[in-house]
C-alpha cells in the first residue's frame, strides 16, 4: 500500500492529480505486504502513529522528479528494521520562497523575482539537495505563510525566505534559512551590494545555505572549515565532493577524491582547503600503495601541506597534513608536535584531533590517544565512521575489549566493510577462535586480495613487538600470509 496526502481532481466517476500519481508510486515501491508513506503523510499523523513508521530512504519513483524520503510501517511488537547507515549523506529538500519586493517602486517585483529564481537555480546544483520547483513554492507569492504549512504542503525539510530592496544602483538582500519542522531559524544574513554585484551575492548565499545544511546536519563544524576561503560555490562544491570521496579507503574511492580536489583547485587556486584534500590522499596513497611510489606521495603530500599554508598561514588542516606524512615515514615525535601545532591553532578541529588519536596511539601513549579520540568526537556530532576506527583502535591496545567491539561495530554500520579486520584481533586476544574466524572471513569478502604481508606496510607501530603480536593473531585467525 502506498499512502501520500495531496491534491486531487474528481472527474464524474474517476479521480486523477499529482497526490493520486504519488499514492500509486508508493504502492508500487512497497513490498508485498507492506506499506510507504511519504513524508507529507509522516509530517501530518500524530505522534503515536509515526512511531510506527521507520524512516526507509530517499526513493526515485518513476516519473516523479528528484528523490522522495518515505518511511515503511512498522508492525506493533516487531523491532526496527537493522539499517546500515548509507557512506554519504541523504538528500535534503528546500523550499524557496519568492523573495519580497520591498522597493518603493513595485515595478522592480520582477527583480526580485529574478533573484529567487538564479538562487533556486545555483542551489539546486549542489549535492545532496532537492530544491523544489519554483511553481510549486511561487503559489505562496504575496501570502503571509507559516514555514511549518509551507514544510507540511511541499514535504521540505528547510525553507529559504528573503527580501529584496533596489535603490538607484545599490541593492540590499535578505536572507534567512529555517527548520521547517520547528520553526527554528538557521540562518540569517544581509547583503548590501552594487548592482552590478548582484550575481555574485546569488552565490555567496547559495555557498552560505550549503555550509549551514553542512554545519546542521552533516559535517557538524567541520562544514565551515572546509568550506572557508572560497565565494567560487564550484570549487566549494567539488572539494565538497572530494572530501567525502577521501573517506572511503579504496583506490577508486581515493582517485576520485584527487581528481575532485584538482578541479577545485583549478576552479580556485587560492583556496586553501582542496590543497589539503589533496594532501591526505597523497598520505593514503602512501600509506596504502595505492600509487607507484611511497616517496613521491609523501613529498606530493608536504608540497600541498606547503602551497596550503602560503595561502592561509593559520590552516590547522596543512600542519595536520605534513604532519600525518611524518607518520607514514616513520616521525612519530614529529608528527606529534605538528598535529599538536594544529590544534593550537584551532582546539575544535576534530579531524585533526582523530588523526592526533592515531598517531598517538602508534606511538604507544594510549591513554592520551583515547582521550584525543573521545574529544574529537565531542567536537563534531555527527562524526564519520572512521573516528569510531581510531577510538576502537586505541580501546583495543589498551585491552578494553568489550568497548573496542562497541566501537569497531560502530565503524562497520556507517562505513560497510571496516571494523573487521581489528575485531579478528580483538576476538584473538579473548580467546574466542570461532569469532575471529567469522570477521576473517568477513575481511576477505571485502578484500579478497587481503594479505598479512600488505597489511604490515600500513602499520605505524613504533613497538615492533605490537606489530608482531598483531600479525601473528591475523595468522591464527586464518589470514593468508
Amino acid at each position: 500500500m502506498g499512502i501520500h496526502m495531496g491534491d486531487i481532481v474528481l472527474d464524474e466517476d474517476d479521480f486523477y492529480g499529482d497526490g493520486v500519481n504519488l499514492a500509486t508510486r508508493l504502492q508500487e515501491a512497497a513490498e508485498e505486504g507492506g506499506v510507504l508513506i511519504s513524508d507529507v503523510v509522516h509530517r501530518s499523523i500524530d505522534d503515536r502513529l509515526s512511531e510506527l513508521f521507520r524512516r526507509a530512504g530517499s526513493r526515485r519513483l518513476k516519473n516523479v522528479a528528484g528523490e522522495l524520503k518515505v518511511f515503511g510501517w512498522l508492525p506493533p511488537g516487531s523491532a526496527p528494521p537493522r539499517v546500515t547507515p548509507p557512506t554519504h549523506a541523504a538528500s535534503l529538500l528546500l523550499g524557496v520562497l519568492p523573495f519580497d519586493n520591498l522597493s518603493s517602486d513595485p515595478e522592480q517585483e520582477f527583480f526580485a523575482d529574478g533573484i529567487t529564481e538564479e538562487i533556486i537555480t545555483t542551489l539546486s546544483k549542489l549535492p545532496h539537495l532537492l530544491v523544489v520547483a519554483r511553481n510549486s513554492t511561487f503559489v505562496y507569492k504575496h501570502r503571509s505563510v507559516d514555514v511549518k504549512q509551507v514544510g507540511l504542503e511541499q514535504g521540505v525539510d528547510f525553507v529559504l525566505e528573503g527580501s529584496v530592496r533596489r535603490s538607484g544602483s545599490r541593492v540590499r538582500i535578505t536572507a534567512q534559512l529555517i527548520d521547517a519542522k520547528s520553526g527554528l531559524h538557521v540562518w540569517a544574513d544581509r547583503y548590501d551590494r552594487h548592482i552590478e554585484d548582484v550575481f555574485e551575492v546569488q552565490d555567496e548565499i547559495a555557498l552560505r545555505i550549503a555550509t549551514e545544511l553542512q554545519v546542521e546536519l552533516l559535517d557538524g563544524e567541520m562544514a565551515r572549515f572546509r568550506g572557508a576561503g572560497t565565494k567560487n560555490l564550484n570549487a566549494w562544491n567539488a572539494q565538497l565532493q572530494a572530501v567525502a570521496c577521501s573517506r572511503s579507503i579504496t583506490k577508486d574511492a581515493q582517485a576520485d577524491a584527487r581528481r575532485f580536489a584538482q578541479q577545485a583547485i583549478a576552479l580556485d587556486p587560492e583556496y586553501s582547503a582542496p590543497y589539503c584534500t589533496l594532501g591526505f590522499v597523497c598520505t593514503v596513497e602512501a600509506r596504502h600503495g595505492f600509487g607507484a611510489d611511497k616517496a613521491a606521495a609523501l613529498a606530493e603530500a608536504r608540497d600541498c601541506a606547503r602551497r596550503a599554508l602560503e595561502i592561509d598561514g593559520y590552516n590547522p588542516e596543512a600542519h595536520a597534513i605534513d604532519g600525518f606524512a611524518d607518520a607514514i615515514d616513520g616521525k612519530l615525535a614529529a608528527a606529534i608536535a605538528k598535529f599538536s601545532t594544529a590544534l593550537a591553532l584551532n582546539a575544535n578541529h576534530a579531524d585533526v584531533a582523530a588523526r592526533l588519536s592515531l598517531t598517538l596511539a602508534f606511538d604507544g601513549q594510549i591513554g592520551e590517544a583515547i582521550r584525543v579520540a573521545r574529544q574529537a568526537i565531542t567536537l563534531n556530532p555527527h562524526y564519520p565512521g572512521w573516528y569510531a576506527g581510531v577510538l576502537g583502535f586505541a580501546l583495543r591496545l589498551d585491552g578494553r575489549y568489550d568497548e573496542a567491539i562497541a566501537a569497531f561495530t560502530e565503524y562497520g554500520e556507517k562505513v560497510e566493510g571496516f571494523g573487521h579486520l581489528d575485531l579478528v584481533i580483538v576476538h584473538i586476544e579473548r580467546g574466542d577462535l570461532v569469532a575471529a574466524r567469522e570477521e576473517a572471513l568477513r575481511v576477505l569478502r571485502y578484500r579478497p586480495q587481503f594479505s598479512i604481508g600488505k597489511w604490515r606496510e600500513t602499520q605505524l607501530f613504533a613497538d615492533p613487538a605490537r606489530l608482531e603480536r598483531d600479525a601473528a593473531a591475523l595468522g591464527q585467525a586464518g589470514l593468508p600470509a
